[in-house]
This record gives C-alpha cells, structure tokens and sequence, in this order.
C-alpha cells in the first residue's frame, strides 16, 4: 500500500484521539498505524537530519508506531508526488481538509479522506462494503453490489475456472457481464480486468481452438462493457501447478475481496450450500489477503507471460 498522511492530519489525529476508549473510526485507522504491513509513506515534513526524525517520534505518538515499520519518505507536496509518481495500485491518502485534487485521485484509484470526514467516510465503506450473501436462499440479482460503487479502483482481478465457458446454463450474459456493469457504472476512470480462468468451453481442447474460444470471449467483453473504459487480459491459471494453485473464486479489486465458493456464475440460480462473503482493507486480515493475493497473480502472470509452451496463455499476448 502507499500511505500519504498530511502532518496536519496527524496533528489532529494524535491530539484528539481518545485513548481510553477510541472511537469506531479512530480504532481503524489507528490500526492502520500501528499494525499494518507492507507500506510506503509519505509526509509533508523535512527530515534532513536525524534529530528531525527523533523529533517527529517524540511528538507524534502513530508517527512513531508507523515509523517501527519503516520511516516516511518526506515530500514537500503530497500532491505533487502523488500524480507525478503514484501508480495508484493501492494508494490511500488523508488530509486535514478535502482537497480539490481529490476527484482526480479517486478516478485514478486512490481512496481519499479529509479530517472531517475520515471516520463517517470509513464507517460508511464498512456499513456498505462489508456482508455476507447466503446462497442457500434465492439469489435475486446483481445489483446487490450496487454498495460497491463507494470504492475507488483502478483495477478488478477475478479467479474463476469457469466464469468464461458461456455455456447455456453458465451464461456470460446473466452473469459475469452483469456483475462488471454493475462495478464499473458511473466509472470514469479506465480500468484494468484480469481474468484468471482455464475452461473456455473450445470446439476442442487443442492449442488453436483455445485461443480461438479466449478470442470469442474477449470479443464480446468489450462489446459488451463498450461504454467503459477497460484493458482486459484472459489468463490460464492451469499452468505451473507446481508453484502456484489457482482454486478458489475470487474477485479483488485495490481495496476489497469478494469470495465465493460457488463461483461468479450464479444464474440461472440452483440452492447452494455455499455463500459470497465481501469484504475490505479496513479488516486487517482482508488487507494482508489482498496484498498477498495481488503479489500471487502478478507473480503468476509474469511466470506464464515468460513461459515456452504450446498451451494457450495469455490473451491478448
């Protein structure tokens, strides 16, 4: 993740935070401070020398919870350093105020918080963005995650074997089509989809007509989801078994998790035992799972996408 906490944030934080009983909201992100791994930050402070350093630790309690892990990077403009050299693949930033900038941010993938709203904000995400689905009971319609449009992301990465076979009772059209629309409606900003898959439902199972049926459906993702701006990749998770197994139904997005055991391919509906549990960074163990997740299939993608084979791997290549 990268962090970007204006010094006038964690002024206020670190004055006004109850220590005896913290608020909901205060307990988050104090959590984030103090326990989370894995970070880049960054601060608007000088630190040009050690006592500068010792100095911030001494004053800011979080600032030196969050220093044990690794210091900040010191940057004179959190804007500036955001939009000239963020990659905005997780990238979380709060400020003593909204800024103007954060629209922009957002579009790109960054999720923003000011002072003033950090805590409703944050609670908010948690109240829509964090349930369960019982599959046991009708699954009426994808519109069910209509709560997720309040999270930002630049980027959705789906593990499902079967999510792309189309066949007449795992239609793309009732399915994976109409949950994209869903999570992508009123985006502005592009995005990239990763589809990790290996049944295709080819003519045959032979090199060409695998590729063939990746073609067919890449093909009609973009005519389907031609409104939105999108860069699709079709992978086969059914290569490198030996380092890498690909099972479960996943969907992750920069901020948030969505399991099912049953699969994406939920209509028409038959009675599961199963269920889809949704879930975001503001849980610890959900963030450490999508920071682990992300790295398995970026390191998965790069293994294949350098791998001799006959097999069909990526599409487009």
């Amino acid at each position: 993740m990268e962090l970007y906490v204006e010094k006038e944030f964690m002024d206020n934080f670190c004055i006004e935070f109850n220590y005896d009983d913290p608020s909901p909201g205060q307990k988050i992100v104090a959590s984030i401070f103090e326990d989370y791994g894995d970070i880049e930050w960054f601060m608007d402070v000088e630190m040009n020398t050690p006592e500068d350093f010792e100095e911030l630790e001494m004053n800011y309690y979080f600032f030196a919870k969050r220093s044990n892990y690794k210091a900040p990077q010191g940057v004179t403009s959190i804007k500036e350093r955001l939009f000239e050299h963020s990659n905005f693949e997780q990238t979380l930033i709060f400020t003593a105020t909204k800024e103007n900038w954060f629209e922009e941010a957002e579009a790109k993938g960054a999720l923003c918080f000011s002072y003033e709203n950090y805590e409703k904000n944050i609670l908010g995400i948690i109240n829509n963005c964090h349930y369960k689905i019982d599959l046991s009971e009708p699954f009426m319609s994808w519109e069910i995650f209509n709560s997720l449009k309040c999270l930002p992301f630049n980027r959705i990465i789906i593990n499902d074997n079967y999510i792309l076979t189309d066949k007449t009772n795992q239609p793309m059209d009732q399915n994976l089509i109409v949950l994209l629309r869903t999570l992508l409606i009123n985006k502005s900003g592009s995005t990239a989809l990763d589809i990790f898959t290996k049944n295709l439902n080819p003519i045959s199972d032979t090199k060409n007509h695998n590729k063939e049926a990746a073609k067919k459906r890449y093909n009609k993702l973009n005519r389907e989801l031609a409104n939105n701006k999108k860069s699709i990749k079709i992978i086969n998770n059914n290569l490198q078994k030996g380092k890498f197994d690909l099972h479960d139904r996943v969907l992750i997005s920069n901020f948030l998790s969505i399991d099912s055991g049953k699969g994406f391919n939920l209509f028409p509906y038959k009675k599961s035992n199963s269920q889809i549990i949704v879930e975001t960074i503001f849980d610890k163990y959900t963030y450490k799972r999508i920071r682990n997740h992300i790295n398995i299939y970026n390191a998965y993608l790069k293994k294949i996408e350098n791998l001799q084979t006959i097999h069909f791997t990526v599409y487009p290549s």
